[in-house]
């Protein structure tokens, strides 16, 4: 394989790469800084006949402890940068981000220029692609389009209506997005800047930031929040092995020293059937998994 040799390297651990600091040594690792690089990484991956990942913050990703198979991808330089769309209605705003753009880094734009809808992105870790791809805090509210990078190294737009944004998914379709266009109401700077900074206070004084973490550990089921459920039952300070059950909000699952992978999956399993047995609730996982195909959850 000719990989371009500056952004490609042999068994990069995985943890250093994820914020619960769990995770093996991912075969290949690969960080282009181009959409040329990326184009060119993934059509030598699909010639090899190499299984492609994605990594992007890291935070909401849980990887298996033996490593990665294959290729992993994680968007450099070129895949951070904002421009702006100059609009005729001075009442919206568009923006063209790199997937790779923190999500911190558009909220702090947003309170600088006076974009609304963005206060509930306040304090959520990662990056801009994968909160677009789960949809989090319903970001595909604000999403025109993405520019995806398919396996095979062709680049095609996929517009909102394509996909189909729900709780916590969008259908993305095989690939690696690059680029993502969003609209917002432009609003007064300083009153962007106050729901910003009320969102981060509360998000501050309900979730766990002090321990690695990857967020939510599981979706929220139709009317009802799952932290709610499993503190319901006690079950805040529940540990196996270095995972455990947060103290101050009851989905996050936290990393206490050297947890591994299978400890977060064994009292993920844990919390899933005591919630099932006391509720006939099923906790489907937020969290994304790497590394290997899970059957766990059935």
């Amino acid at each position: 394989m000719t990989w371009p040799p500056h952004c490609v390297r042999r068994n990069e651990p995985f943890a250093d790469h994820t914020s619960f600091r769990i995770g093996g040594p991912a075969e290949w690792f690969a960080e282009p800084s181009t959409i040329n690089e990326l184009i060119r990484v993934l059509r030598e991956a699909h010639q090899a006949g190499l299984p492609v990942s994605v990594v992007g913050g890291g935070t909401n990703t849980l990887a298996a402890d033996r490593g990665i198979r294959g290729v992993t991808i994680h968007l450099g330089r070129e895949f951070r940068i904002v421009r702006d769309v100059p609009q005729p209605e001075p009442a919206v705003a568009r923006v063209v981000c790199g997937a790779a753009l923190l999500t911190q880094r558009l909220v702090y734009l947003a309170a600088q220029h006076g974009w609304g809808d963005l206060e509930s992105l306040a304090g959520l870790p990662g990056q801009i692609g994968g909160a677009v791809a789960m949809n989090a805090q319903d970001i595909g509210r604000c999403v025109r389009q993405v520019s995806l990078v398919r396996y095979d190294g062709t680049v095609t737009p996929l517009s909102r209506d394509q996909m189909q944004f729900r709780y916590r998914d969008a259908a993305l379709e095989p690939g690696i997005m690059a680029e993502v266009e969003l609209e917002f109401p432009r609003i007064p700077p300083e009153q962007a800047s106050e729901r910003i900074r009320q969102a981060l206070a509360y998000r501050n004084n309900t979730q766990d930031t002090r321990l690695p973490s990857a967020g939510c550990a599981f979706k929220n089921p139709p009317g009802v929040g799952a932290g709610r459920l499993i503190d319901q039952l006690g079950l805040k300070g529940a540990r196996i092995g270095d995972a455990q059950v947060s103290a101050r909000h009851a989905n996050f699952i936290v990393n206490v020293g050297q947890a591994t992978c299978d400890d977060v999956l064994s009292l993920m399993e844990h919390l899933q059937q005591r919630v099932r047995q006391e509720t006939g609730v099923v906790l489907e996982p937020e969290l994304r998994l790497l590394g290997e195909q899970w059957n766990r959850w059935a």
